[in-house]
């Protein structure tokens, strides 16, 4: 069962929503009076009776969401209450509402995920605006974090701690369905020097080559930019090794054809090295090396090669 307050006008703004876990109705009393207190900073309170409303409300609330979790009492570090704290989270901030700062309950909530605690005797208007507005940037900024850390800035391709957690996926799939797949090491050479008001020419021709690339792959496949030069490529349930060797064919085709950049002709190289699961090796490091070994020979054997470990 839950309640909800509309928003005062905000003159066009949207306004924030709380989202109140809490089965104290006189606390419900004070957060409606503390919403309606500023309607310059319009707040839609939501009051939830349990965690699973409290879910279903955040998920409702998208972007402006914020649940303020009421931890008061003696047993709120039951662990009942503060499971509820991850499930919560991962549909919005949550910010505990503590009967103190110092009290157990506190530091068991920020442990559990709740992205801040706000003591009862502390509780006001302008504290609970100014912890919402400090919930949603800092969630935001995570999720920036989260993207830089799993997507390469520069492609927009997963990077290659994504690439990781992918490959190891793909690993268990195939030990469990008997499956085949290959990966590709694309290692690109003589990528330009030099800037550009867009940024530098090898960055620049990274990502066009990247764009070249990905409409060559299957849509089940996965493209990531793996070290500076490199691009590495999963093609899971590839049946045959003449389609691995068609595919390595065409990425050496579309590297050979000249940038789009203002930098004159470039002549690129690629050398690309080719493992298969699970005749190279049967986990995702093993594969890794053995096609990292298999583009060192195909590099050495000459521009525009490929080597099958």
């Amino acid at each position: 069962m839950s309640e909800s307050l509309p928003s005062p006008d905000s003159g066009g703004h949207a306004a924030m929503i709380l989202v109140a876990l809490t089965g104290d109705a006189a606390l419900g009393s004070v957060l409606k009076a503390l919403a309606a207190e500023r309607p310059q900073e319009p707040v839609d309170l939501i009051i939830a009776s349990n965690p699973e409303a409290t879910v279903k409300a955040m998920s409702g609330a998208g972007a402006r969401g914020v649940a303020l979790y009421d931890l008061r009492g003696g047993g709120s570090t039951h662990h009942n209450l503060l499971s509820a704290i991850p499930i919560i989270s991962r549909t919005g901030p949550v910010i505990a509402l503590v009967d103190s700062e110092n009290a157990p309950a506190a530091q068991a909530a920020l442990a559990a995920g709740a992205i801040d605690v706000i003591a009862m005797s502390d509780l006001s208007a302008v504290l609970l605006r100014r912890a919402q507005r400090y919930a949603l940037a800092r969630r935001d900024s995570e999720r920036m974090l989260a993207r830089l850390r799993l997507f390469d800035p520069v492609t927009s391709l997963p990077s290659q701690i994504l690439f990781w957690e992918i490959l190891s996926l793909a690993v268990r799939r195939a030990k469990r369905n008997r499956d085949f797949f290959a990966i590709l090491l694309v290692d690109i050479e003589n990528l330009p020097d030099g800037q550009s008001e867009d940024g530098p020419y090898r960055e620049l021709a990274l990502r066009e080559l990247a764009e070249r690339i990905t409409p060559i792959l299957r849509g089940s496949d996965t493209i990531a930019r793996f070290e500076q030069q490199q691009l590495a490529i999963l093609a899971e349930s590839m049946p045959r090794i003449e389609d691995i060797q068609i595919v390595a064919e065409k990425i050496i085709e579309e590297v050979s054809l000249p940038l789009s950049l203002a930098v004159g002709p470039v002549a690129l190289n690629v050398a690309i090295g080719i493992s298969l699961y699970p005749t190279s090796a049967s986990g995702a490091e093993g594969l890794l090396s053995r096609a990292t070994d298999a583009m060192l020979q195909a590099r050495e054997r000459g521009a525009n090669t490929f080597v099958f470990a």
